[in-house]
């Protein structure tokens, strides 16, 4: 079929690219909720789907059009059965919504989803009342230790920690020993992917006690229990300690200003706890002047400047960073981490 009118050519295509989101999204979530791609790791026919799943066999048709229009699954013609092709699995779908993949993301992305949706009904209250808007219902998760097993572990093993040895890769080559430490890191897979790839160093991770239990379920499991522990702490109120007198080599700072009533306070700390020469690296969202980033950015983390927590400004984070007494401050680019891409900061404790 050739098209005579170009697609490319509709002058509004946001506008129903955002129409057609909640359709497929829902489709989305049915897929995982039923349990469709496991089912279709072997191809199977509409009709054959409908009956194992028991769900109406026009609709499941419509549904599984919509799915393999997405991407999410492959769809195969038959010469004997004309216009009853099978629907398969798709490689993107078994690597990142299945059960068994170590990419994994189906929760975490329900999740995300599903709270999206919950906050942008808000939108009418919010515009109308601001900050003081009737609250919604609460989220799916509830505890900041359920978040840490489920979604925000998914999130740190497909994205975060494959991010942050990538950005490693980028830089300077670290001394062979020495000792890290990554603040606010949940379930804590970004700390062992760090202690994996620098296996003469001792680490830390911090964050809050449910979180900490969760990290060091994770480091035992890893075999890293030698080299790596977990320590509670409230960053709004203390730091951890030193890593003996020498402080420091590395500190690991990924979304975590968002939460900190004095962000500048929490990179004083941090300054201070490096040793001299040491390096900081802060992976943060942020507003900015770039419109197709903004669309990336805004609706994952404008919900938090809603709610009166930090959403900095571009080149914000530089200048606090040399406020607090950090040197050799560098905007390294973007990384792409869960929800958005977040730009990556990098500063030095100074050598004197």
């Amino acid at each position: 079929m050739s098209w005579h009118a170009p697609l490319h050519n509709n002058p509004l295509p946001s506008l129903w690219a955002m129409a057609a989101a909640p359709m497929q999204a829902n489709a989305l979530e049915q897929a995982l909720e039923l349990g469709l791609l496991p089912l279709l790791r072997r191809p199977l026919p509409a009709d054959a789907v409908a009956q194992r799943l028991a769900l109406a066999p026009k609709a499941t048709t419509l549904w599984l059009e919509l799915l393999w229009s997405m991407g999410w699954l492959a769809r195969h013609e038959r010469a004997a059965q004309p216009g009853a092709p099978l629907y398969v699995a798709s490689p993107q779908a078994l690597r990142w919504l299945t059960e068994g993949s170590g990419e994994n993301i189906a929760q975490a992305w329900l999740f995300r989803m599903r709270f999206l949706r919950q906050f942008a009904a808000q939108w009418p209250a919010l515009l109308r009342h601001g900050g003081n808007a009737p609250a919604a219902a609460p989220a799916p998760l509830t505890t900041w230790g359920e978040a840490a097993r489920q979604h925000i572990a998914q999130e740190q093993q497909a994205i975060t920690a494959p991010a942050a040895l990538a950005l490693l890769d980028t830089l300077h080559a670290l001394p062979e020993r020495g000792h890290f430490l990554d603040l606010g890191g949940g379930p804590g897979w970004v700390a062992i992917a760090l202690a994996q790839r620098l296996p003469g160093w001792q680490g830390t991770v911090c964050d809050q006690a449910e979180a900490v239990t969760v990290a060091q379920d994770n480091i035992q499991a890893a075999g890293l229990s030698a080299r790596l522990r977990a320590q509670a702490c409230d960053l709004n109120e203390d730091f951890p300690a030193l890593a003996g007198e020498e402080g420091y080599g590395l500190i690991w700072c990924s979304a975590l200003l968002h939460f900190l009533r004095e962000p500048l306070a929490l990179l004083r700390q941090a300054r201070a706890a490096l040793q001299p020469g040491g390096l900081l690296l802060l992976a943060h969202a942020e507003q900015t002047r770039h419109a197709e980033l903004a669309a990336q950015t805004l609706p994952f983390y404008g919900p938090l400047a809603l709610r009166g927590q930090y959403l900095p400004q571009e080149g914000e984070i530089p200048r606090l960073m040399a406020q607090a007494g950090l040197t050799d401050i560098q905007t390294l680019g973007l990384a792409a981490l869960p929800m958005a891409p977040v730009c990556v900061h990098a500063g030095r404790a100074p050598l004197n």
